[in-house]
């Protein structure tokens, strides 16, 4: 709900780290000396009650008010429903924590980079505006028309985002780097975990070798995927497994297991715990001459939308007479794109299969140019079965990183705790209070 969450990873580090600022005020909460059973509520607070403040800048609690209305109304309009009554106060308290966060670091960083001498310019912006263009393909106007804060808000936090990033990697953050010694240190820390886990998996193969341990209690106390695969299909195996683990689960007969394989960021070995051959429909033929019927009633004059409404398995069939709309090369399935992309427009193929099952295709546009053609068809769904194979994975971590990913590791990890730093100095430096939210506030003088 932060208004500042709406413009995702594009504008500030700030709306990553600053979240994780807030320090505990250590005060005792609890009521003290109540010798009776009834206590007193506190008044209702008051619209001129200060809930955050900031150097001399002030957010009352009238003012959070009218932000809490607008966030609800915001959320009503965008999802249609109404906030349910037993949830409006945690959801409007929840709003009240982040506008009053979002108060406190807008104003904090607005001050900060006063002090600092750090505006927003044009060339920030272009910057800006380059950036989302890359990341997002939108453009700032675009941003701007799609926000549900209106243009002139949309645009007052765009123009803190940026003003935030600015004075982080001008000023609070300019100077942190990471030593050579630093990364060649966690290079050696990385290299003698990687060793570790190694040496664990030779260990846990040897085992299975002895008979010492089971495949399946190893995989329950160390591997960080316990769950077995079953019945993937052979054909899919590429999708689930990297190449080398492919090959050899393929050669892997039922009850066996396969060597130790070296995997991208991890050890593993593989047990195949069931296999099953492929199978074709028996009702397939049958199917396909039900089909090849229904092709001689349309090419007698029949109408293809009419039987693939009564006859189609698939969803367009009843949905829109067999029409699949527009399509491009490499959206359907190679058999089914070689037939509609050589049909001439108007004619019916013949009978063809596909992974799906017995097909009949009707071109009814074709646009050369776009590379596109627009078809109906009628399918009846065939029941062949893959060939599949269930396996039983034993998988380790092996942690890896080259230099330079450990070097940019360190740098952020080290930016965080820099920025973290500096937000605690700011909240004492700028007198940050927070009655309504302590957390939020500057810690108690020590």
């Amino acid at each position: 709900m932060k208004q500042r969450l709406m413009f995702g990873g594009i504008a500030v580090a700030l709306l990553a780290v600053v979240a994780s600022f807030a320090i505990a005020a250590n005060a005792d909460t609890q009521p003290k000396g109540v010798e009776s059973d009834v206590v007193a509520l506190p008044p209702p607070p008051k619209d001129e009650d200060v809930v955050a403040k900031v150097g001399d800048k002030t957010l009352t609690w009238g003012e959070l008010k009218q932000l809490v209305a607008e966030e609800s109304a915001l959320y009503e309009k965008g999802t249609g429903t109404a906030i349910p009554p037993q949830m409006r106060e945690a959801f409007e308290q929840n709003v009240r924590m982040n506008q009053v966060q979002y108060f406190i670091e807008t104003n904090l960083i607005a001050n900060a980079a006063a002090a600092a001498g750090v505006t927003v310019d044009d060339a920030t912006r272009e910057a800006f505006a380059k950036d989302l263009q890359a990341q997002t393909g939108r453009t700032v106007e675009q941003l701007l028309a799609e926000s549900p804060y209106g243009k002139e808000r949309s645009q007052q936090m765009i123009e803190q985002s940026m003003l935030a990033k600015k004075l982080f990697d001008e000023v609070v953050l300019k100077d942190v780097t990471v030593s050579d010694e630093a990364v060649k240190a966690e290079e050696e820390k990385i290299a003698a975990e990687a060793k570790l886990a190694k040496d664990a998996m030779a260990g846990y193969a040897k085992q299975v070798a002895d008979g010492t341990a089971t495949f399946e209690d190893l995989v329950k106390a160390n591997s960080v995927v316990k769950d077995p695969m079953s019945e993937v299909p052979e054909t899919a195996l590429g999708q689930v497994f990297p190449p080398t683990a492919v090959t050899a689960i393929q050669a892997t007969q039922p009850g066996a297991t396969t060597p130790v394989l070296d995997l991208p960021g991890a050890q593993a070995m593989f047990k195949v715990t069931a296999r099953a051959g492929a199978s074709a429909d028996p009702e397939a033929e049958a199917k396909k001459a039900k089909l090849e019927g229904i092709r001689e009633r349309i090419v007698k004059g029949e109408d293809f939308a009419a039987l693939a409404k009564e006859f189609s398995d698939c969803p367009s069939g009843a949905r829109a007479g067999g029409d699949l709309g527009e399509f491009g090369r490499g959206m359907m399935v190679k058999e089914f794109e070689d037939v509609a992309f050589s049909l001439p427009v108007g004619e019916v193929s013949p009978v063809f299969k596909t992974p799906f099952g017995w097909h009949i295709v009707k071109v009814t546009k074709r646009d050369d140019a776009a590379g596109k053609v627009q078809a109906s068809h009628i399918l009846l769904k065939t029941e062949d079965k893959s060939a599949t194979v269930s396996v039983l994975a034993l998988v380790v971590p092996v942690p890896q990183a080259s230099a330079e990913q450990i070097r940019e590791g360190l740098l952020a990890q080290r930016k965080q705790e820099v920025l973290r730093t500096w937000l605690t100095d700011q909240l004492k430096v700028q007198q940050v209070q927070s009655p309504l939210f302590p957390e939020f506030a500057a810690p108690p003088a020590q």
